[in-house]
């Protein structure tokens, strides 16, 4: 299995477990940065797990996880990409997301979060 394959796995394994950062603590370098749309209530550039602990709540308030499911994971080199329907808390509404993971090797060092959706629910998103 190739270093992109494992790599894939990874992230199929944790987004599709639901599971955390610090769960895979050999998996993450210390300087991990970490990009969320500032349309976002949390948006902002993170850097370290210390800020990731910080505005993970955050996360946990706004994502309804019982909707969260990953439609697909797609890699090329140190890139991995994964899609997602994600359920908004107090919405029945979703909106997609493609999060884009950067490899050193098989420690991740950095994550950028796109919204894939039209501009009207970018919009709710800044209510």
């Amino acid at each position: 299995m190739s270093l992109t394959d494992e790599n894939k796995a990874f992230i199929r394994e944790m987004i599709g477990s639901k599971r955390r950062l610090e769960d895979y603590p050999d998996r993450f370098d210390d300087n991990l940065i970490m990009h969320e749309p500032a349309s976002l209530p949390f948006g902002g550039t993170y850097r370290g797990l210390g800020e990731f602990q910080k505005f993970y709540p955050a996360v946990r308030a706004f994502y309804d996880f019982d909707r969260f499911e990953l439609l697909g994971v797609y890699g090329d080199g140190d890139i991995v990409f994964a899609t997602i329907r994600a359920g908004l808390v107090g919405s029945a509404g979703t909106i997609h997301l493609a999060e884009q993971f950067l490899f050193a090797g098989s420690k991740l060092v950095e994550v950028r979060l796109h919204i894939c959706d039209d501009g009207a629910a970018a919009k709710r998103l800044r209510r």
